[in-house]
């Protein structure tokens, strides 16, 4: 029963701790934030952390922000892939309900790793996203023989149009909103950007 009740203590402690990460980011956080949050004393935090980096990094693990980076890097390619297979219809590729409800179920802790990490290990993290999604894709269209403007031109174009495509997708998960006005709008940001893929695929098949 005591251990039921520390596993309490401690999970009020983790989840005041993401609210509080995404209302002021790391930086502007202190334990005392936290503390009031969870409705505990500021020494109980530290019975189960010893200090805010280690909490921070106990909710945001860094097996998430891999995954996260993983993931990201591959799915243009494969999306270029299949678009260049005549299926154009690029729309059974989106996500389902479910998907779309895993998202909004980490929507918090994606947006403290690409918005407000800044004093992190992750403060570069968006960055190194947009990187590695910007020349997969140039490696792979050029790979294709697809590539059709020079280096620096591509390259500004595909950032350009994957820097919209997220920041459009972490903008649909801010704010506080009903269930399901959150999955239209998550779905429309995956619908536009879609769309906004395709044209771009467009430009190198001409």
């Amino acid at each position: 029963m005591v251990q039921v009740k520390k596993d309490e203590v401690k999970k009020a402690i983790e989840n005041a701790a993401i609210d509080i990460f995404l209302e002021k980011g790391y930086l502007n956080t202190k334990m005392s934030h936290i503390a009031a949050k969870a409705n505990i004393s500021v020494g109980n935090i530290y019975i189960y952390f010893k200090n805010k980096e280690e909490l921070f990094y106990t909710v945001l693990p860094q097996s998430f922000a891999d995954i996260l980076r993983d993931y990201n890097s591959r799915i243009f390619p494969i999306l270029t892939k299949a678009f260049l297979k005549n299926q154009q219809n690029l729309e059974r590729y989106l996500p389902t309900h479910r998907r779309i409800d895993d998202l909004i179920g980490k929507r918090k802790r994606l947006l403290i790793l690409l918005r407000y990490s800044n004093g992190t290990r992750y403060e570069n993290l968006k960055e190194e996203i947009m990187e590695n999604m910007t020349q997969h894709e140039i490696a792979f269209l050029q790979k294709c023989g697809l590539n059709n403007c020079d280096m620096v031109q591509s390259y500004k174009i595909i950032r350009m149009v994957f820097d919209n495509m997220l920041n459009l997708l972490l903008d649909s998960l801010e704010g506080d909103m009903e269930v399901n006005e959150r999955r239209n709008v998550v779905r429309f940001s995956y619908e536009y950007n879609l769309n906004g893929f395709k044209r771009l695929l467009r430009e190198y098949i001409k």
